[in-house]
C-alpha cells in the first residue's frame, strides 16, 4: 500500500515540478522575489510584523510566504530534485492578518514522519510570515492555504511555490539497463 501511495505522490510531485518549469523564467524570477513593504506599524510595536506582502492574490502570497520559509531554512534545501521524489508533503497553513502562524497541520503525506516533521518545523522556524495584504485577506482575519514540500531521497527539499524554472532535475541512470547493454554488445 505504501509503495502505491508513494508512486502516486511521487508522480504528482514530478508533474508539479515539471509544470513549474513551464512558467516563463522572468515570471518565475519575479515570483521568487518577494514584494515586501515595511509595515508603518512595525516601528510602533515589536509584536507587529515588520513586513507586509504586496500580493494581490493568494498564489502570489504563497510565493512570498514560501520565499520567507526557505530563506530561514536554506541549509535544508535540495540543490536538485530527482524526477521521482522520495516524498511529497502538503501542509495546511493558516496565517493571521499580522503574519502570525495560527495553524500548521499535515494535509497529505507519503507517511514518512521524519519528513513531515522537517516540513512542519521549517514553517514554525520561519516564525512570522509576511502579513497578508487586504486584497488577500478579503475582509477575513486570516488566510488559509496549502503548500507543498518536495523531498529528495537525502531528506532535502524544496517548496513548490518558489521552484525556479531552471531548477536542476537529477538524471537517474538505469544501472541495470546500461550494464545489460554492455554485456549484450560483448556477447
Amino acid at each position: 500500500m505504501r509503495t502505491r501511495t508513494f508512486a502516486r505522490s511521487a508522480a504528482i510531485g514530478a508533474a508539479l515540478l515539471f509544470a513549474a518549469s513551464a512558467v516563463p523564467a522572468q515570471d518565475q524570477a519575479a515570483a521568487a522575489t518577494p514584494a515586501l513593504a515595511p509595515s508603518p506599524l512595525a516601528s510602533a510595536s515589536p509584536s507587529i510584523t515588520p513586513f507586509r506582502s504586496q500580493a494581490l492574490n493568494i498564489d502570489d502570497y504563497k510565493k512570498h510566504a514560501a520565499a520567507h520559509i526557505i530563506a530561514i531554512s536554506k541549509h535544508e534545501l535540495a540543490e536538485s530534485l530527482p524526477p521521482i521524489l522520495k516524498s511529497v508533503v502538503v501542509l495546511d497553513i493558516t496565517v493571521d492578518k499580522d503574519g502570525n502562524l495560527s495553524r500548521v497541520a499535515m494535509w497529505r503525506s507519503n507517511g514518512y514522519e521524519d519528513l513531515e516533521r522537517i516540513a512542519i518545523n521549517s514553517v514554525k522556524r520561519a516564525g512570522k510570515l509576511p502579513a497578508p495584504s487586504p486584497e488577500v485577506l478579503k475582509g477575513q482575519d486570516s488566510v488559509r492555504f496549502l503548500e507543498t514540500w518536495l523531498f529528495a531521497h537525502n531528506g532535502r527539499y524544496h517548496v513548490r511555490s518558489v521552484i525556479p524554472a531552471d531548477f536542476p532535475i537529477d538524471e537517474i541512470k538505469d544501472v541495470a539497463r546500461s550494464s545489460g547493454r554492455k554485456a549484450g554488445k560483448g556477447s
